[in-house]
C-alpha cells in the first residue's frame, strides 16, 4: 500500500552545532531531520501513541532497520529548512517512511531520506507483522479530505 496524503511538517532553524568543517550541514544530522519530521507527521496523525514505545501498542516495538540520505544541495549554519514527511509504503512486517529537506525560501531541495521501520515483537523480539489496526490508522490518516459542495 503506497501513501501520499498527510505530510509531517517542520521548520528547522539549522544551529551552529550541525555544522561540519565544510560549513555545511554534517550528513549525518539530516538522518535526525528525518526523524524529527516522521514523528511530526505521526503526531500530526494522531499516531504517535502507537509508536510510542512506552506504551503498549498491541505488544510491538519498531526498530529502524534501513535509512537512505540521497543529498541534492547543501544547507548551512542559520538556514531555515522546510522538512516534509509521510509514509511512502506500508509493508507486511515494515513501515517505508520519506521525508524531503527543502530551503525555506526558495524551496531548493537539500535532502531526501528514505526510513525503514520493522515490527517488532516486543516478547521475542522478532519482526512480525504490523498490526491491523495501525494499517488501518495509517490508512486513514492518508484519505482525502472530503470535497466542499458548494450551495450547502
Amino acid at each position: 500500500m503506497t501513501l501520499h496524503g498527510l505530510r509531517g511538517f517542520v521548520r528547522q532553524r539549522v544551529p551552529f552545532s550541525d555544522v561540519d568543517m565544510h560549513g555545511h550541514v554534517h550528513n549525518g544530522v539530516y538522518c535526525s531531520y528525518a526523524e524529527t519530521a516522521i514523528n511530526e507527521f505521526l503526531r500530526e496523525a494522531g499516531l504517535s501513541e502507537r509508536f510510542d514505545p512506552r506504551a503498549d501498542s498491541h505488544g510491538v516495538v519498531y526498530h529502524v532497520k534501513k535509512v537512505e540520505l540521497c543529498y541534492d544541495g547543501s544547507a548551512g549554519f542559520d538556514d531555515v529548512l522546510d522538512i516534509t514527511a509521510g509514509v511512502q509504503r506500508i509493508g507486511t512486517s515494515s513501515l517505508t517512511f520519506s521525508a524531503a529537506m527543502v530551503h525555506a525560501g526558495d524551496r531548493a531541495p537539500v535532502a531526501r531520506a528514505e526510513v525503514v521501520w520493522v515490527c517488532v515483537d516486543r516478547a521475542t523480539g522478532r519482526s512480525r507483522p504490523v498490526p491491523a489496526p495501525t494499517r488501518e490508522a495509517l490508512a486513514a490518516a492518508d484519505a482525502p479530505a472530503p470535497a466542499a459542495t458548494e450551495g450547502r
